[in-house]
């Protein structure tokens, strides 16, 4: 079931057979939001389902379905920042329900991908805003309005964020390639 559809059935219904059709279609993607913040698996893993628990929890609070991407991260952005100001050791032992093989041979290759490439130091060289938001725009592909939900900004304050951050990358990128040039000519 395609993300939208599993958004508008389960807004209409609420059933849990509607919210495991939308945790299918978002967990994924909230648990990479997680991952790509260099937090370890154990904890995404939580995290993720918390935010999945919030979303089942307060449905009701969805103003705008469009918009159901943007809300989510900002469920999911909270959660990360309720996380960070506790930093805790985890000394609590949690039971998670078995994850389906399906979804941990999807959530492996994604994870990896994004690890493989040079994407993951090209972001560290960005401030945090302009990581988090070039991560929901291009990685978690958020639309402007939903990144403007998600971030609680204006959304001409998004689109002016993502051009300087686009215009920092481009030029480290271009500095990379040029590094990578010169180390092959000089073998």
């Amino acid at each position: 079931m395609e993300e939208k559809q599993a958004i508008e059935l389960f807004l209409l219904t609420r059933t849990e057979e509607s919210f495991c059709a939308l945790f299918e279609a978002f967990y994924a993607k909230v648990r990479r939001y997680f991952l790509l913040r260099r937090l370890d698996r154990m904890t995404a893993d939580e995290l993720a389902q918390n935010v999945m628990f919030i979303v089942y929890r307060r449905a009701g609070d969805v103003r705008e379905p469009e918009l159901f991407g943007g809300w989510l991260f900002k469920i999911a952005r909270n959660e990360l920042s309720r996380h960070w100001r506790q930093h805790r050791p985890d000394d609590q032992a949690v039971a998670f329900e078995p994850l389906s093989a399906e979804l941990a041979a999807k959530l492996s290759v994604e994870v990896e991908a994004t690890r493989n490439s040079d994407f993951q130091e090209w972001m560290s060289y960005l401030e945090p805003a302009e990581r988090e938001i070039m991560m929901l725009r291009f990685v978690e592909e958020l639309s402007y309005e939903e990144l403007a939900a998600a971030l609680g900004i204006p959304l001409g304050t998004v689109k002016w964020r993502i051009f300087n951050a686009k215009k920092k990358l481009s030029q480290i990128i271009l500095n990379s390639a040029h590094q990578a040039t010169k180390r092959v000519s000089q073998l």
